[in-house]
């Protein structure tokens, strides 16, 4: 009885470390895809010209 105790116990603790697992990495990403947002809005706004042709590229396309 107490081999089954120990084995619930273990499959319970892992199922919190991989559901807290998976919250971190979804913060992470998160977190990380605002960072690049900014960085690119703030390169944008650094040299608007760099970007210009590949904006006008694709208005026309659409």
């Amino acid at each position: 009885m107490d081999y089954i105790n120990q084995l619930i116990d273990a499959s319970i603790r892992g199922t919190l470390i991989g559901i807290t697992l998976f919250f971190w990495g979804c913060g992470i990403i998160a977190v990380w895809k605002w960072v690049f947002g900014l960085a690119k809005k703030f390169f944008k706004w650094l040299c608007p010209n760099l970007f210009k042709k590949k904006e006008e590229a694709e208005a026309e396309n659409m």
